[in-house]
């Protein structure tokens, strides 16, 4: 009976501290979804004073410099509410990405809510095939990929450069269409316009081995670069 009497009188205690002091910015969990790389992603959350007692919110911190908390006001009487504006920045990002947030906070007694956001981002510009294996490079000679957005916004090639000046790039823009999970090129009426890149090593090579990696300079909103890695081999 007193080990019980004892238990109830912490939570109890507890209880009070809780009440006493609080924020809460709703669900801990904030997940984009998918995200086109390069794109500035901004997130308003309702901060809320849920405690008993003044408090103040102190320097936020996040798990990367690509995102940033800010909040309109720090003292909170009990009751009040702040907005809570974060701001992923995506461009030097890539693939799943998750980020702590943490928001100090000081009332009688100094504490912090604490917020996970996650993303998925991926380039809205992209190669088909990703990864090109050219082969026998010397008798399958030029090899062809599709450069497209797929969200279907316009965009240009500015120029191309390669890591090891180990082949040749040029392209052409070209009318495609989505077939299943695959684009092609539509002899009229496509859906999006692309680039078809034709890409050969360069002659007079005595390798025998290919590698070298191509950059597409773009002229897009979001995206500025597209990689593609070009691999081959000739006995």
């Amino acid at each position: 009976m007193i080990r019980t009497h004892i238990h109830l009188l912490v939570l109890a205690g507890l209880a009070r501290l809780t009440s006493a002091s609080g924020l809460e910015c709703g669900p801990t969990s904030i997940d984009l979804g998918t995200v086109p790389q390069g794109r500035l992603v901004t997130i308003d959350r309702t901060c809320q004073n849920t405690g008993t007692r003044d408090l103040e919110i102190q320097d936020i911190a996040t798990g990367c410099t690509c995102l940033s908390a800010t909040v309109d006001r720090q003292r909170l009487s009990p009751g009040a509410k702040t907005r809570l504006r974060l701001r992923l920045e995506t461009s030097p990002l890539a693939d799943k990405v998750e980020f702590a947030v943490e928001i100090p906070f000081r009332s009688k007694d100094t504490s912090s809510e604490n917020l996970v956001v996650s993303a998925d981002i991926h380039p809205s510009v992209v190669a088909f095939p990703e990864y090109l294996d050219m082969g026998d490079f010397r008798k399958n000679g030029a090899r062809q990929i599709l450069v497209v957005d797929t969200t279907g916004k316009q965009f240009t090639i500015k120029q191309s450069s390669t890591a090891r000046s180990e082949v040749e790039v040029r392209w052409t823009q070209v009318e495609l269409v989505r077939m299943g999970d695959k684009w092609q090129t539509a002899t009229r009426g496509g859906a999006v316009t692309g680039y078809e890149i034709t890409v050969q090593s360069r002659p007079g090579s005595t390798r025998h081995s290919l590698s070298d990696e191509i950059q597409l300079d773009l002229g897009h909103d979001l995206q500025k670069t597209l990689r593609i890695r070009v691999v081959g081999y000739s006995p």
